[in-house]
């Protein structure tokens, strides 16, 4: 490869290449017109986002509550602060995060010049992007919790954008070390367990050891100035500054697969086909089954064996001495031993599938799960935006777990061969789904019962398992089996423009919405009614929740059948509009 120098023309040739990509994409933009968009886009979502945090950031805490805050915050935050750093890792191990364009890797980054300096631009542009992205998600973290806790309302949001920036920052450059040194999957992920585990050793201990738990000290800058935080803010910018140096040594056989990958991931994500977006990404990350299960099943199903023609007699032959443990004829079909059969092979199958999830998918599980329950503690608390948080991370954990129902709507030819309704089929293969989101909600109910020190959040935990477990499931089947997009789909593009866009919003927000069903009972247990306590008024609504989820499912066995009339009505509908050919004129 050759260095960069002043006057080089590959160089040059390639700075005018990009020049002109970026005139030519900006050629058709109004400036003015964009400036104005995006003035009013940021005076209305600021405007939303306060009075939004005013009508559910929940009541002001405590003194006594908010010296705790004080004291176990830092911890806590610098543990999200090791997440992000470990998912930078693991993703700078598998080749990650650049996502260039085909044109790229194959001409660029095959040239006889600098990658370093090929890839520097790219991986600048993407940094910037993550962390102006994450600033303002900061913000509002920042913004709600200014609703809970004492402090200057400009603090909170400069502390909770600048830390939310820094951790994006560390993240990015760890990844750009990784990808750059080619640490490998392996080591990629060693490392990041070696990061959560030592955020987790923090926040266990009380101590500050680690440059995570003192970045989470400036975000609590608002309730006490501690100047040892400055140090934390040290890691993100050495890590992004080494990530810039190193950059350059990115693979290019990883460069070519993540722009295959993500480019395919766009364009599903553009179209809303979730269970495209699902498999990609999994893809990106390497993620496959594993080739033996967790567990083997006992017994299995053998189907009996047709009976042959009768063949011409042969010459008799001596006897032969009989196999040992076999009585005499075993081998006629009559005294054939009977194979065992399954009374629930929809059911064997699902766990079949489940039983060979890779570690990593497990373990995502119970992360999600511990997220949810930890979300539900702080709603239990008085924080009650982290409703959607639970809810969210229970819709996400359902999208994997529902997979032995997404193999079956992936690959319609052999689920019509079974010659069982697809909505039938569908439920079967639900139940050890339902089972597996179940255990995650008692992962979360664990996970409060330690955070909130209070075996009380054990037990409404274990309540609310199977109703959240059910309404999660749920969304996450409504999700796999409604099909293709609209776009795909020339039947429903018959009806009136209007309602197409209905439709669509319908399609991504409804099951969602189904998800976070199953975590309402907590605000109910939370202000107890009619001299209740805690754990009966939460068991007081688990019916309607569970009705909800019934619901759903319903929705799932009868969709084709919904889908299928809705089709023919609108085929009906257009055929009576066109004029008859023997009509005259």
């Amino acid at each position: 490869m050759r260095r960069r120098s002043a006057g080089d023309p590959a160089l040059d040739a390639l700075a005018d290449l990009r020049r002109a990509r970026r005139a030519r994409r900006v050629a058709d933009i109004d400036f003015f017109e964009a400036l104005y968009r995006a003035y009013l886009t940021a005076i209305l979502a600021g405007v939303a986002l306060w009075l939004g945090s005013g009508l559910v950031g929940g009541s002001r805490m405590g003194a006594a509550t908010a010296a705790s805050v004080d004291v176990h915050g830092a911890p806590v935050v610098g543990l999200a602060v090791a997440l992000v750093l470990a998912l930078g890792l693991r993703s700078g191990g598998q080749g990650g995060p650049l996502a260039l364009e085909a044109a790229d890797v194959r001409h660029v980054l095959l040239a006889p010049i600098d990658r370093s300096v090929a890839l520097r631009p790219q991986a600048w542009k993407q940094l910037r992007s993550g962390v102006v992205a994450a600033a303002g998600t900061g913000a509002l973290l920042g913004l709600l919790a200014y609703r809970r806790l004492p402090g200057n309302v400009l603090e909170w949001i400069a502390c909770g954008g600048a830390v939310a920036a820094l951790a994006v920052l560390g993240g990015y450059g760890l990844a750009f070390v990784a990808s750059g040194m080619r640490i490998g999957r392996r080591a990629g992920t060693l490392l990041a367990l070696a990061v959560i585990g030592w955020g987790a050793a923090d926040y266990a201990t009380g101590l500050t050891t680690s440059p995570m738990t003192l970045l989470g000290d400036v975000a609590l800058w608002p309730l006490r100035w501690r100047a040892a935080g400055a140090a934390g803010l040290l890691l993100p910018v050495a890590a992004a500054l080494a990530g810039l140096a190193v950059v350059g040594g990115t693979s290019v056989e990883d460069a070519e697969r993540r722009s295959s990958l993500v480019g395919q991931l766009r364009f599903a994500a553009t179209l809303r086909d979730l269970r495209t977006v699902v498999v990609l990404r999994r893809q990106l990350a390497q993620e496959v089954p594993r080739q033996r299960p967790w567990l083997k099943l006992p017994g299995r199903y053998v189907a009996p064996t047709a009976p042959t023609a009768p063949t011409a007699p042969t010459a008799p032959t001596a006897p032969t001495a009989p196999t040992a443990g076999v009585a005499d004829g075993a081998g006629t079909g009559a005294q054939r031993p009977r194979p065992r059969r399954n009374l629930f092979p929809a059911w064997r199958r699902g766990w079949q599938g489940i039983l060979r999830f890779p570690a990593l998918r497990l373990g995502r599980l119970a992360s999600l799960g511990v997220l949810a329950g930890l979300a539900e503690l702080g709603v239990w608390r008085g924080t009650t935006p982290l409703l959607f948080a639970a809810g969210l991370a229970l819709y996400l954990a359902a999208l994997d777990a529902v997979e032995p129902v997404a193999q079956e709507a992936d690959h319609p030819d052999r689920r019509d061969a079974y010659g069982i309704e697809a909505g039938d089929l569908y439920l079967r293969q639900a139940v050890p789904s339902i089972v597996v989101m179940t255990i995650v909600g008692l992962c979360g109910a664990g996970a409060a019962a330690l955070a909130g020190g209070s075996f009380l959040g054990f037990e409404v935990g274990a309540v609310m398992a199977v109703p959240a477990a059910l309404g999660a499931a749920a969304a996450g089947l409504m999700s796999t089996v409604q099909g293709p997009p609209a776009v795909f789909n020339s039947s429903d593009t018959l009806m009136p423009p209007e309602m197409a866009g209905i439709r669509n919003l319908l399609r991504t927000v409804i099951p969602p919405a189904v998800a976070m069903i199953g975590v309402l009972p907590v605000l109910a247990g939370r202000h107890p009614h009619r001299g209740l306590g805690h754990l009966a008024a939460t068991t007081a609504v688990l019916p309607e929740v569970l009705f909800a989820g019934v619901v759903a499912l319903g929705w799932v066995r009868y969709h084709d059948r919904l889908t299928g009339w809705w089709r023919q009505s609108m085929e009906e509908a257009q055929a009576t509009r066109r004029p008859s050919p023997h009509t005259p004129s």
